[in-house]
């Protein structure tokens, strides 16, 4: 059974959304009284685990390699969540600078992950992506400094795309593998649920 790529229109889809880390971050709206030691430093973990997309789009690469239809989606997919590490990096240099990570902090992120079959994983990053998007929408309320919460709010919006362009992966993949696919993704309710 033919299938059209998805990732010629999700990157369209993707570009016309994305946003330009200079000019769509209010930056000067910064009002340091705002922010906390606790809140800069839930930042820079923030940073350092979107900086864990490297491992994780090298395990998708490998992984994937029969789905180039995937794999070229795995360019949008690492280019955003790395986007998300350097935005808060940026936050933290300019107004937290004593708290901004080393290239050995984000280098020991950096690990390779044990092969698992593409689509219990495929399955479990749909799922991440959901729980990131609702995650970072809490960090935008439980922050009090106004340009973290835009960046949060950001981030949970490119996160809930994320999530949405697994789903359609999901169900390409329903189309091509059926039942074997159907089982893989039977899980997720459990783990949504847990």
């Amino acid at each position: 059974m033919k299938t059209d790529m998805l990732y010629p229109e999700l990157f369209r889809q993707f570009e016309a959304l994305r946003w330009n880390l200079d000019a769509d971050i209010p930056w000067p709206d910064f009002q340091g009284d705002k922010l906390s030691d606790e809140q800069a430093l839930t930042i820079k973990m923030n940073a350092i685990t979107e900086w864990a997309a490297l491992p994780a789009t090298e395990m998708f690469l490998r992984d994937n390699r029969d789905d180039s239809d995937f794999c070229a989606f795995m360019s949008v997919w690492f280019y955003e969540e790395q986007k998300h590490s350097l935005v808060l990096m940026e936050y933290l240099r300019r107004f937290r600078p004593e708290l901004l990570p080393t290239e050995e902090e984000l280098h020991a992120v950096r690990f390779e992950f044990d092969s698992a079959p593409p689509l219990e994983t495929l399955m479990l990053h749909f799922c991440g992506e959901i729980r990131l998007n609702h995650w970072y929408r809490c960090a935008a309320q439980w922050h009090t400094e106004p340009v973290i919460r835009h960046i949060y709010e950001v981030i949970s919006k490119d996160e809930a795309r994320h999530g949405g362009a697994y789903l359609r992966y999901m169900k390409k993949a329903v189309e091509q593998a059926g039942d074997a696919a159907r089982a893989a993704f039977a899980k997720v309710g459990v783990l949504m649920a847990s």
